[in-house]
């Protein structure tokens, strides 16, 4: 029987993670599911992690799509529209991707999920309604995903300086 960062690091490579910094939140899942199970297999532990990546991106979605019905007024979720998908394949690697238009993730770090659902409904409201979303109120610019103390935040380029932030992803969190 191996330690916690042995068993890590042999489940790290099963999921093709190489030599990236793995995110607090995903050392401390992995952490507590160790404690939780102990040293589960390579295939059960690709299960886990898969299947908490599709639970966030599920999540995630509902955040994003409600935000994003509130400030255009547009539908981005019902029996039209499927531009969200959950795959394993195989094939591809040894656990499953969330692709949201041409946007995918496949770690369960929440954060990385989602800016990666931000990003696919953005490309959506854009290409099927034709509206930009989000806006910065005070530049009329499109805004970008990115990252303010590991904090998903939507940023305008405008002003005079290299830009703000100018809300959080999620509406619940302040940036």
């Amino acid at each position: 029987m191996s330690n916690l960062p042995d068993w890590r690091d042999r489940m790290l490579r099963a999921v093709w993670w190489h030599g990236e910094q793995l995110p607090e939140e995903v050392r401390t899942w992995m952490a507590e599911l160790y404690g939780e199970r102990g040293e589960i297999s390579e295939s059960e532990f690709c299960d886990s992690w898969t299947a908490r990546t599709f639970s966030m991106a599920r999540s995630a979605f509902e955040t994003v799509t409600r935000s994003a019905e509130q400030d255009t007024g547009k539908a981005t979720t019902g029996d039209d529209y499927d531009y969200i998908s959950y795959t394993r394949d195989p094939d591809q690697g040894p656990v499953g991707v969330v692709r949201i238009k041409s946007a995918e993730v496949s770690t369960p770090d929440a954060a990385e999920v989602l800016c990666a659902v931000a990003e696919g409904v953005q490309e959506f409201v854009m290409s099927h309604h034709r509206v930009t979303w989000p806006v910065c109120g005070e530049h009329g610019r499109g805004l970008h995903v990115d990252y303010v103390h590991e904090t998903p935040v939507w940023t305008c380029t405008g002003g005079s300086t290299d830009g703000h932030v100018v809300r959080a992803i999620d509406p619940a969190v302040q940036a």
